[in-house]
């Protein structure tokens, strides 16, 4: 028997308020009045150059961005050609033949010349887990809602590149906390620049495909936003992402639907329920993971069993049953790790009887879990995994702001000045951070898929016998890659 089970959390769109704000908007809009000048001649005739030289190519724009609506307008091609339009050394997606992070490795060695890299490569890998169950734990939370024995599944990398991109157009405070939350213990600027390189190492082979893509949209309709030709230019170049005008209507929503289905190989589809008046930018990442196991189940060794979820219950599964000798341990945990075709891991963790996971998912941090996972042994072990599918669908609104960084979502503080203005002078704060996965884990192999959607409105007015780790109550897993051991996808089992 297999279990779906789909969660939808948020609630609403709770402001931030600060009499101060008021006149820190003022100083803001006077300290920029020069520059939005210089924006509006030139960053607002840009998207509007390139909707009108694009009107004869929507036929052909269609088809290359799997039929889009004759309303929205691909501008990427307008984007990354300038020589200074790279990132301070942030980076993004470049797998199999994406181009990913757009500085030059040499470049990028001599700003790094006198650090170690292994250093901070090592200290990434921490930091990025940690940031991982810190985002599994409060997104948990809000999937149970008090109620408990409910499934969760995240991708951080989904969520680290939608928000890396948007804080490409951050500043100030809003800038700040955004890189502490996604770079726990270490510096933003660094944390960014190992990110970049390793997104664009990512395997992607025959038998393990991986693909990762992103987007942003930008309103055009009625001049209510003018975007920042230099953050259009740096996405582009540090991100490949493809750049779209359109009028952010019924249309554009399912534009960007239709994208994030295509990216995702039908896994995620309708992320975006519709688009607020107030809406001017979507920043869309679109992550897609299909592979074999190296070593496929036989028929034989799937088997029926029982899943004890924590209240007791029993629930039948299908549990595919192997022998294997890669062992892990910790205190108060013990599992397993199980390897597809290429460049990818399996990891399951199961916390020792009597202990819940809860409990010790909430102790659990990123060093000893990945210190855990690197650190297999080769004891004889027979393991039990049952077979499962599920969704998970967030809006990470609260999530974020719990995990500490409350400012880009505040209508009047927030900062995301380098990433446009309006010209009637309201700001522009983050309204919206959708996240929705999927995962199907069978004999064959595993199929996951993950889209976020960022969304920029401007404001409102060792044993002896072999060790048996058998998967049969609520346990932690991820999906890893082998050379750095981060999570690209992580989450727990609870219940069927």
């Amino acid at each position: 028997m297999r279990w779906k089970i789909i969660t939808k959390t948020g609630n609403g769109r709770n402001r931030f308020r600060f009499f101060a704000s008021y006149y820190m908007k003022d100083k803001k809009l006077d300290d920029r009045k020069e520059r939005e000048k210089l924006m509006r001649r030139k960053g607002m005739e840009r998207v509007t150059a390139g909707v009108l030289a694009a009107v004869m190519a929507v036929g052909m724009t269609g088809c290359a961005n799997g039929g889009m609506s004759g309303t929205t307008t691909d501008l990427t091609g307008q984007y990354g050609t300038k020589e200074d339009g790279k990132m301070e050394g942030t980076g993004a997606n470049g797998q199999s033949g994406q181009t990913g992070q757009a500085e030059d490795a040499g470049a990028e060695d001599a700003a790094m010349e006198e650090k170690d890299l292994g250093a901070i490569r090592e200290a990434f890998e921490d930091s990025y887990t940690q940031f991982s169950l810190n985002l599994l734990r409060e997104s948990r939370k809000q999937v149970q809602n008090g109620e408990g024995a409910k499934n969760t599944m995240v991708c951080p990398l989904s969520v680290m590149m939608a928000l890396e991109m948007t804080r490409t157009g951050a500043d100030g405070d809003t800038k700040q906390q955004m890189g502490e939350v996604l770079y726990p213990g270490m510096s933003a600027e660094d944390g960014s620049m190992v990110l970049g390189r390793i997104c664009k190492s990512l395997p992607d082979a025959e038998g393990a495909r991986f693909h990762m893509s992103d987007s942003v949209w930008v309103k055009t309709a009625d001049d209510v936003f003018v975007p920042d030709e230099d953050f259009l230019d740096t996405v582009k170049t540090a991100y490949d992402a493809e750049v779209f005008g359109a009028p952010f209507d019924e249309t554009t929503c399912r534009d960007i639907n239709r994208l994030v289905e295509q990216e995702t190989d039908g896994m995620i589809t309708e992320i975006l329920d519709q688009i607020p008046e107030l809406a001017v930018m979507y920043l869309v990442n679109a992550v897609a993971f299909d592979a074999e196991w190296e070593t496929p189940y036989d028929e034989s060794q799937i088997q029926d069993a029982t899943f004890y979820a924590e209240d007791g219950s029993g629930q039948e599964v299908s549990m595919m049953y192997d022998t294997t000798y890669r062992y892990l341990t910790m205190e108060h945990a013990k599992g397993f790790c199980r390897a597809y075709k290429e460049g990818y891991d399996f990891v399951a963790l199961l916390p020792e009887e009597g202990l819940s996971l809860s409990k010790w998912l909430e102790e659990l941090d990123g060093e000893t879990f990945h210190e855990t996972i690197r650190q297999e042994n080769d004891t004889m072990i027979e393991t039990g995994l049952p077979q499962f599918t599920g969704e998970t669908d967030l809006e990470l609104k609260d999530t974020l702001t719990a995990l500490g960084m409350p400012l880009a979502f505040d209508e009047e503080q927030a900062d995301f000045s380098k990433m446009g203005y309006c010209p009637d002078g309201r700001n522009i704060s983050i309204s919206r951070v959708l996240h929705k996965t999927h995962i199907d884990v069978d004999g064959l192999g595993t199929k996951a898929g993950a889209a976020t959607v960022v969304e920029m409105c401007k404001e409102t007015a060792m044993v002896e016998q072999p060790e048996r780790i058998i998967l049969d109550r609520p346990f932690l897993y991820a999906i890893v890659e082998k050379d750095t051991g981060i999570p690209v996808f992580i989450g727990t089992v609870e219940s069927f």
